[in-house]
């Protein structure tokens, strides 16, 4: 009796510790999201904080874009034909794209200067790259450079020898065959001169095309004049030829029919001298 009475004992020991080492062990295991299939309670694990991100690596090159350099040209070409030109135009022919360089505080584009001796048209420009003061490559860039000025035009047909009248004239934005050229930026400089040759309707009106009109014609009876101090001598003439004032010109003498050489100083005057 006494050893199942013992017996007995042990084993409601042992079923009422059981219960309490699974509570236990549960406890530690943390909360649970529910009964498994099993029965058994689940144990999650609570996520960690997350982490600061670290900051992304600072690039170690840059790009020098085509428009950089494009601008960099049109100022470098403006500066060189100021007061020269209207405007200018700069079109790159063969920049690669993309131009990259190291990275830096301060980007430089740089034209070398060669000053202007090709003129407008197909250009070679030598571009200096600098990243913080120090050149760090050199490019070899193929532009069209081209430029436009408001110059006089003829608005109406004018022949040779017409003298031009303001009517005659319009101002116009034209391109421009080079950076010297002859054509005329100013009316004041064409109105009251002569056509020596045909000028078309709208074309622009060149120095080389007008001329100071004649103050004497040929077949116009003029005075001629010997001058000498204070002895004026003067005869009457007329003119061979047409004649602009400080042209020389062949005038006869009525008096003696002799053909003189005289130098136009006026309407009507010719001095020959003595």
């Amino acid at each position: 009796m006494v050893r199942t009475f013992i017996g007995w004992t042990v084993v409601g020991l042992l079923l009422v510790c059981q219960p309490a080492q699974a509570g236990s062990s549960a406890g530690k295991a943390g909360p649970s999201n529910g009964p498994s299939k099993s029965g058994a309670p689940v144990a999650t694990v609570q996520p960690s904080a997350a982490q600061p991100s670290k900051e992304p690596p600072k690039p170690v090159m840059q790009e020098v874009t085509v428009e950089q350099v494009r601008l960099t040209l049109q100022r470098y070409v403006e500066k060189q034909v100021e007061g020269k030109v209207g405007e200018v135009q700069v079109r790159l022919l063969n920049l690669p794209d993309p131009v990259t360089v190291p990275a830096g505080l301060l980007l430089e584009v740089r034209v070398a200067d060669r000053g202007l001796e090709e003129g407008l048209g197909r250009r070679i420009f030598q571009i200096a790259l600098a990243v913080d003061g120090t050149q760090v490559q050199t490019l070899r860039v193929m532009a069209e450079v081209s430029a436009t000025a408001e110059v006089v035009t003829a608005s109406r047909y004018i022949k040779p020898e017409e003298t031009i009248q303001a009517e005659d004239l319009a101002m116009a934005t034209v391109q421009l065959p080079a950076l010297v050229h002859d054509f005329v930026t100013s009316l004041d400089l064409v109105v009251g001169k002569r056509a020596v040759r045909p000028l078309r309707a709208g074309t622009p009106v060149r120095l080389s095309a007008i001329s100071a009109p004649f103050v004497i014609k040929r077949g116009d009876q003029v005075t001629i004049e010997v001058k000498r101090g204070g002895l004026l001598i003067q005869a009457s003439g007329t003119t061979k030829t047409n004649g602009q004032i400080g042209q020389s010109i062949t005038v006869t003498n009525l008096d003696s029919g002799k053909e003189i050489r005289g130098q136009v100083v006026g309407p009507g005057v010719v001095r020959v001298g003595f």
